[in-house]
């Protein structure tokens, strides 16, 4: 049999736009010879599509899209995700299915029985659990069809420390014993880059387990803050990887699953980290835009490190026409602030503006020094600046429809080193989930693998917010080295303060540092979206209370 994996960017909610790729590419397949062509999941609406779910117009709508692509399959078979009605009334009223369609028919609909409710999941909210397990026969094959999670049965709560299984049973368990051919997982799996490789364990670890092939269709592109990586594969029955899809961008690959046994192991490419996360954050920022009509980004080039990388994303993603950037000097900036400033913009070819808030931070001392009367200067002094540069960005957006790039890094988000409605405006957070060491590590890599681009002396020179004379960032926080640590340990490993001090020691910067970050959680709960690249991410996939006691 011959089978297309078809691995393409969705638009949540866009059902014709979605609908004409698909039919694009199943005449694609026809025109190959293709019996069988695979989507990934809940590709008829893009996935996820959360509360739109609850809106029976959308359902709806869904299925005349169904109805629509059904009518191209003639002489081809297609595996489709989408929402689908759950008829017995139990549980919730949708299904997360994959829709076995032939000759212009839906033959089968496959429930995913796996609801993930952790991290950026919501599954459960919204679909009823499958507890049918059946097969589909085509082409004198058995196909066993599972989505996504279904093959994830084996994961622990909350981690590998735990000893309790997250599912209390597995899909392949069932469906093994109608000893299928091969194995299809139709997935919506985001990038991780700390769990990059974690899906291709899963994946073959299945395969060796039921000694069957698995073909796995993933999706591409960005919805939001989540970027999805593609990576399609078919994996033989000993878990070796034969057929792989490219990275960050559609693909279209066809196997023969006669072949599937026969074809070479793929050979092992060692990536750079680095490499994989740039493409995510430039597909991140070009996807955040094409889907939401926008096309021009501003943001603020203060000289320092975190607002010269997310140029330089943006740069990539939207193309140097399309960006701006405002320098806003004080009388506390360095001359080499402003140098280095207008040394990126120009390396970018992208328009600036110099705009000196001086004058505006004077005037507004001034104003408020009635109420101010008989109080030192303090941190209250310094945000002003912040915000007022803040104000000049959403001024800029507003007359001429640029949309506010935000630069802050995860680390100065997770310790509330940044400013509300100053330096965390924006309609997209770039670097939201990238620690300030990895931003310097992010840096050295576009220069040196992808253009020479950021200035040197960007790179090397202390960071400083530059809000205050001679001030940096250790004056006020320890090294990045060891902040990132701590806040690594804490915020992705989820360890206590006293895990924390028998791996780092240093008790009183730990306790320091994470009475930062509980202390900051009304911040990152008014931060804009936030690109998605780790396992944690601030936002949807890690959320608390603001007003708890720790």
């Amino acid at each position: 049999m011959k089978i297309a994996l078809s691995q393409l960017n969705y638009h949540i909610g866009n059902l014709r736009y979605n609908s004409e790729k698909i039919i694009n590419a199943i005449n694609k397949a026809k025109s190959e010879n293709v019996d069988l062509i695979i989507f990934s999941e809940l590709a008829v609406c893009g996935y996820s599509p959360f509360d739109m779910l609850d809106n029976q117009e959308f359902i709806n709508n869904c299925e005349h899209a169904i109805t629509k692509i059904a009518a191209h399959t003639k002489e081809i078979a297609v595996i489709i995700g989408a929402p689908t009605i759950n008829a017995t009334l139990k549980e919730k009223k949708l299904f997360n299915s994959a829709i076995f369609i032939k000759n212009q028919s839906i033959i089968k609909t496959i429930n995913k029985t796996l609801l993930p409710s952790y991290d950026v999941f919501n599954d459960f909210r919204y679909f009823a659990s499958n507890d049918i397990f059946e097969i589909i026969e085509y082409k004198n094959k058995k196909i066993a069809i599972t989505i996504c999670e279904d093959l994830w049965d084996e994961q622990r709560v909350n981690g590998n420390f735990s000893k309790e299984l997250e599912y209390k049973n597995s899909p392949l368990e069932y469906l093994s014993k109608f000893k299928p051919d091969f194995i299809v997982n139709i997935a919506a799996s985001p990038y991780s880059h700390n769990h990059a490789n974690t899906k291709t364990e899963i994946l073959s670890n299945n395969a060796i387990k039921y000694s069957t092939p698995i073909i796995y269709v993933n999706q591409t592109g960005a919805n939001t803050d989540l970027i999805y990586d593609g990576g399609s594969l078919a994996i033989n029955s000993k878990g070796q990887k034969v057929i792989e899809a490219n990275y960050f961008e559609e693909d279209f690959k066809i196997v023969n699953s006669a072949e599937i046994e026969q074809l070479k192991e793929i050979q092992k490419v060692e990536f750079n980290k680095y490499t994989y996360i740039y493409k995510a954050l430039v597909l991140g920022v070009q996807d955040y835009f094409k889907k939401s009509g926008f096309k021009k980004a501003v943001l603020g080039l203060s000289g320092g490190i975190d607002s010269a990388l997310t140029l330089a994303i943006a740069v990539k993603a939207l193309g140097s026409e399309n960006v701006e950037a405002i320098l806003m000097p004080s009388a506390y900036s360095s001359k080499h602030s402003v140098t280095d400033a207008t040394d990126m913009a120009e390396r970018c070819e992208i328009k600036y503006h110099i705009i000196n808030i001086e004058e505006l931070r004077q005037n507004f001392e001034k104003t408020m020094s009635s109420v101010f009367k008989g109080t030192k200067q303090d941190l209250t002094e310094e945000n002003i600046q912040a915000r007022i540069r803040g104000s000049i960005l959403m001024a800029y957006s507003n007359k001429f429809g640029n949309i506010v790039l935000n630069p802050s890094n995860k680390s100065e988000i997770a310790v509330g080193y940044s400013t509300l409605y100053g330096d965390m405006n924006g309609a997209i957070s770039v670097l939201g989930d990238i620690y300030k060491t990895e931003v310097y590590e992010l840096s050295n890599y576009i220069n040196q693998h992808i253009k020479d681009i950021i200035p040197q002396n960007i790179i090397s020179k202390a960071p400083s917010a530059e809000l205050r004379p001679n001030q940096q960032d250790s004056d006020t926080l320890p090294d990045y080295d060891l902040l990132d640590r701590i806040l690594f340990e804490y915020i992705e490993n989820n360890l206590s303060a006293s895990e924390i001090e028998k791996i780092l020691g240093n008790k009183k910067t730990i306790d320091f540092i994470i009475k930062l970050i509980n202390n900051s959680e009304f911040k990152r709960f008014q931060a804009p979206p936030i690109l998605r690249i780790s396992s944690k991410a601030f936002g949807t996939g890690r959320k608390m209370p603001i007003v708890a006691k720790y």
